[in-house]
């Protein structure tokens, strides 16, 4: 086999492993958004609570188990063999989507809340073996090209996810197709996880620390001891959070700037995930393979000057401004000609995020000893909740102050500036 083989991506080294993630990622979404309408449109009246305040306790719920399990997680993902971990976490899968589907069958928010908790903490597991094994299943001139190909899917996975489970769980029999949509996603998941290779136990020795807290502290301090796990894992989770503070302002900034529908909105967020995935492609093709951090700095400057621009060019709010008409349409909005120059830069911006992001993960898993590779991979999760958590709730307080979602995009592409010194001395390390 030659060296570089362009198409590892049907092999089962890959292959199997790729459609297990794809489809997970695919279904936590899936849930997710049905959950988060049927609160905004449904529940939220009935029990006479803030949709906000529902929404924002059912997605924090999904994310409270990465921090306090993913070390757990990383020490059974490097002590065990990671293929059998996969299939059990897939099973797993299936046993609550089927609890899922009970819930929307009775309608019980309580019971949909416990499931989305739990598709967060099998996601928590599933995340250091996806990462983890990879170097493992890869040669090391293809390691770039899959986690390319891995993040480009993941983005794409949330955006249909996202959109087909908003289309359908309001529709005429909605909530059955939703859930026999997810059951079928997580049997095909379980059968293509059951074909990922075994790769043996990286580090069969190690001692389970139970303890999730001080095994979280033992984690952090271990990864951040080093210069190359520190530097990648704070750049990684600053991306992380930058893409949690672009979409979350998307919606206001469509509706009360751009004079938009829910059809921009959509365009928007698919412009977001599909701008990360051709990112994500697009830093493969010019690394060629090469495991290195020297796209990072552009990729920073280049999301901070499109950030930037972008603030320059969004209109005034919708009550002080008649550029456009109220309320346009998806046709209606790309004809006026400064829309479709925000719709490129949105696609800019997300394009940045991907080239950074990549090769970080690529470094990671190369650069960190196979025995604790896994539990690196936790570490990455554990401060990217952190940061995602922290960012949005300092999102939430500039705009409770008064600060403009347009303002707070600004404020997070400049502050791409302070990661650059921290990239370059990442480069320099390697």
């Amino acid at each position: 086999m030659a060296e570089k083989d362009p198409h590892f991506l049907v092999t089962r080294r890959f292959l199997p492993l790729f459609v297990t993630q794809f489809l997970g990622a695919f279904n936590d979404n899936l849930f997710r958004q049905a959950v988060i309408i049927l609160i905004t449109f449904k529940f939220a009246a009935e029990v006479s609570i803030s949709p906000p305040i529902l929404t924002n306790l059912a997605v924090g719920l999904f994310i409270l188990p990465f921090f306090l399990f993913s070390a757990l997680a990383g020490q059974l993902a490097d002590k065990l063999e990671k293929s059998y971990q996969i299939v059990w976490i897939k099973l797993w899968e299936i046993a609550l989507m089927i609890l899922g589907a009970v819930a929307f069958h009775i309608e019980s928010l309580p019971l949909m809340i416990i499931v989305l908790s739990g598709l967060g903490l099998q996601s928590t597991f599933f995340g250091p073996i996806k990462y983890g094994i990879l170097p493992d299943l890869m040669k090391r001139s293809e390691l770039l090209s899959a986690n390319a190909l891995v993040e480009a899917a993941t983005f794409v996975a949330i955006l249909l996810g996202t959109v087909i489970g908003g289309m359908l769980v309001l529709s005429e029999g909605g909530l059955q197709q939703v859930s026999l949509f997810m059951i079928a996603l997580a049997v095909i998941g379980t059968l293509s996880g059951r074909m990922v290779p075994k790769t043996g136990q990286a580090a069969p020795d190690l001692t389970i620390q139970i303890n999730i807290f001080a095994s979280t502290k033992s984690l952090l301090k271990s990864s951040w001891s080093n210069d190359v796990s520190r530097r990648a894992i704070v750049a990684i989770s600053w991306i992380w959070l930058l893409g949690t503070i672009f979409i979350a302002q998307i919606p206001d900034i469509v509706k009360n700037r751009l004079n938009g529908d829910e059809q921009i909105v959509t365009l928007f967020m698919a412009c977001f995930s599909l701008g990360i995935g051709a990112g994500s492609l697009l830093c493969s093709k010019l690394l060629k393979g090469v495991i290195t951090a020297r796209l990072a700095a552009p990729g920073l400057l280049v999301l901070a000057l499109a950030t930037i621009t972008l603030f320059v060019l969004l209109p005034g709010p919708a009550t002080e401004t008649a550029r456009v008409p109220a309320g346009l349409d998806l046709n209606a909005f790309l004809s006026v000609p400064i829309n479709s120059v925000i719709t490129v830069l949105m696609v800019l911006i997300a394009m940045g995020a991907g080239v950074v992001i990549v090769p970080l993960y690529a470094v990671l898993q190369d650069r960190t000893d196979r025995q604790e590779r896994s539990r690196t991979m936790a570490a990455t999760n554990i401060v990217n909740s952190g940061f995602m958590a922290v960012g949005s709730l300092v999102a939430a307080a500039l705009i409770g102050f008064g600060v403009s979602s347009p303002q707070v995009l600004l404020i997070t592409g400049v502050a791409n500036l302070l990661f650059v010194h921290v990239v370059r001395q990442l480069q320099k390390s390697l």
